[in-house]
């Protein structure tokens, strides 16, 4: 599936009536697609069929797709069969007989969420985060440090480091608290940037250069080997029943909306796993009702969603989908199922 970037380039006009296996002619009259992240079948279709229904016969129009829910940014999608001019694009003619009919039966493939650098988001771990080395200093000496810099670090040979290893550079801040009970939850690990070693210089000496800069970094950094972060979740349903409590947030604010990073007091434990949704809600309170001279409760309403994307023993990681009003510490969540 995944071609050379020269095909990239390709964009043929006209090609064979598509009408005839089944699906109208593609606007913009493309013969190829390439996918960016984000898409799926479902939204390729609506865009250049118009119907997203018909996503079912784009995926028979390329039998390399092994999952209609699994391709990835640069895969090269057909959009019509081909004639023997697109060399290496493995598509197959549709005979009426293979129309997949009515559309009204074909169901959308489960959603892909796909977000832009795993881990960047940071995560609640249930200590403290155990790292191998410390950013010591930096050439030239500076505070903060970003993206290019040379840094100096205290491992080396004695922690068995090679030139080109690379490290995660990391920060632990704040116990995090349960904020009714004030139980320890854990600890906020923010993710700043990675770093690859360049030159090993002694038994805890050498010196890198900063890959990647996702925030400020400074002196006495921690830095651990690079861990493999998920960069796309499938949407899943949740296994049994999980309630929890948003018990933090990613950046210093007072209160989080749509698009931004909070940390839940379920995981694992909870048989949470990545992928899984969770719907916000207020909390339950009294007011008092004058013709019954008593409180009565209401009811606790929604407030949004947010999908989870790091998952520790006892908290989770999660980005806001939506929010009907501002989230705060100590809203209740509950996992979808």
């Amino acid at each position: 599936m995944r071609l050379k970037l020269k095909l990239i380039a390709i964009l043929i006009v006209g090609g064979i009536a598509i009408a005839q296996g089944g699906l109208p002619e593609p606007k913009g009259g493309v013969t190829i697609y390439v996918v960016k992240p984000g898409d799926t079948l479902w939204n390729i279709s609506k865009r250049f069929y118009g119907n997203s229904l018909l996503w079912p016969r784009l995926w028979e129009l390329n039998p390399s797709i092994d999952n209609p829910n699994k391709i990835f940014p640069g895969d090269v999608i057909s959009l019509q069969p081909s004639q023997g001019s697109e060399p290496g694009i493995p598509v197959v003619k549709i005979s009426p007989e293979t129309i997949v009919d009515p559309i009204k039966d074909i169901g959308a493939p489960p959603p892909v969420y796909y977000y832009s650098q795993g881990g960047q988001e940071g995560f609640v771990a249930h200590d403290e985060w155990a790292h191998m080395g410390t950013i010591i200093s930096s050439d030239p000496p500076k505070i903060l440090l970003g993206y290019g810099d040379i840094v100096y670090t205290n491992v080396g040979t004695t922690d068995g480091v090679q030139s080109g290893d690379i490290f995660t550079v990391f920060r632990t801040s704040k116990p995090v608290l349960h904020p009714f009970t004030g139980r320890r939850i854990g600890y906020k690990v923010a993710i700043l940037g990675e770093l690859e070693i360049k030159d090993v210089r002694g038994k805890r000496m050498s010196t890198a250069v900063i890959t990647n800069s996702f925030r400020e970094i400074t002196r006495g950094a921690k830095i651990r080997p690079q861990e493999p972060f998920v960069k796309e979740v499938v949407i899943k349903k949740g296994s049994g029943i999980a309630n929890g409590l948003v018990v933090e947030y990613e950046n210093l604010i007072e209160v989080a909306g749509q698009g931004d990073i909070v940390y839940i007091d379920v995981g694992k434990a909870d048989s949470v796993v990545p992928g899984n949704t969770f719907t916000i809600y207020t909390n339950p309170r009294k007011a008092y009702d004058p013709d019954i001279g008593d409180d009565v409760v209401i009811p606790p309403d929604v407030k949004g969603k947010l999908i989870v994307f790091d998952v520790e023993e006892n908290a989770s990681t999660g980005l806001i989908l939506q929010s009907k009003r501002q989230i705060e510490i100590g809203d209740p969540v509950s996992l979808d199922f």
